[in-house]
């Protein structure tokens, strides 16, 4: 019988100074990919609202099978408004990945809302997927276990937020920083440009301010070779393409060589 509510893996890893390695769950809805990723050995699953069309039922079942396979469930929320964020943790998400966050306020906003009391204002609900189905005697030590084991990945998509990255980071509960390369490619005017020299000096400015304030930094990997790369740099937040890109990438050049080997 589980006798503990689950601890968050990524944060210890991230607490130790060490990279995290995930992917995206931006089109397969079906539980069961859940555990398939977790059998890959990846640490923690992306589940994306922003960009998707998955419900709130389908977060939940995949955050269930997720919590008990093994790999961490993210969830992206599609809003700001409390509720965006709070029925995702109770349906069983142990983090938010936070999408443009431009201000120290909007970010301590959003602890105030997903955190429990005393760092915030959570609504209290003692029993459901965000507890394993499990309550403690002890409230107070319930409570305090739940907000430490909550991730917050903070994104940088815009002007703003490479400005006030500084206090971004200094507000408490914050977890790593995500670059945001398609959206803060646009707002800088390049849009898609992700290798563009602005590009480039934004990324350097998010490595630069959260290595002085001790926060861990990322952004998405497509390959080994790039993974590699910055590894090398101190990058400790990997999301690893998304199950679209990695069913694309696969069957592609599958179906064009055979096609081409069967003259078609």
């Amino acid at each position: 019988m589980i006798e503990e509510i689950a601890s968050n893996p990524v944060k210890k890893l991230l607490r130790d100074g060490k990279p995290v390695f995930g992917t995206w769950a931006t089109l397969v809805s079906n539980p069961k990919m859940m555990r398939l990723l977790a059998a890959t050995g990846l640490d923690f699953v992306l589940l994306e609202m922003e960009h998707s069309d998955f419900s709130i039922s389908d977060v939940s079942a995949m955050a269930l099978v997720a919590r008990a396979s093994g790999i961490v469930p993210i969830a992206r929320p599609d809003g700001h408004k409390p509720h965006d964020m709070t029925r995702l943790l109770d349906a069983g998400a142990q983090g938010l990945l936070l999408p443009c966050i431009d201000s120290p306020e909007q970010l301590e906003a959003i602890m105030k809302v997903t955190k429990y009391y005393p760092r915030g204002e959570r609504i209290l609900n003692l029993r459901g997927s965000h507890t394993d189905y499990l309550r403690y005697e002890d409230i107070d030590k319930q409570i305090a276990h739940i907000n430490a084991e909550t991730l917050m990945v903070a994104m940088v998509e815009t002007r703003d937020s490479l400005d006030a990255l500084p206090e971004i980071c200094d507000v408490d509960g914050l977890d790593a920083i995500m670059i945001g390369p398609d959206d803060l490619s646009q707002n800088l005017g390049v849009p898609g440009q992700v290798s563009h020299p602005l590009m480039t000096e934004a990324t350097e400015r998010v490595i630069e301010v959260c290595t002085q304030k001790n926060i861990p930094w990322g952004f998405s990997c497509q390959s080994i070779e790039a993974g590699k790369k910055w590894i090398d740099r101190g990058i400790q937040w990997v999301p690893l393409s998304n199950d679209a890109n990695a069913i694309f990438n696969t069957f592609s050049p599958l179906a064009a060589g055979l096609k081409a080997a069967a003259s078609r």
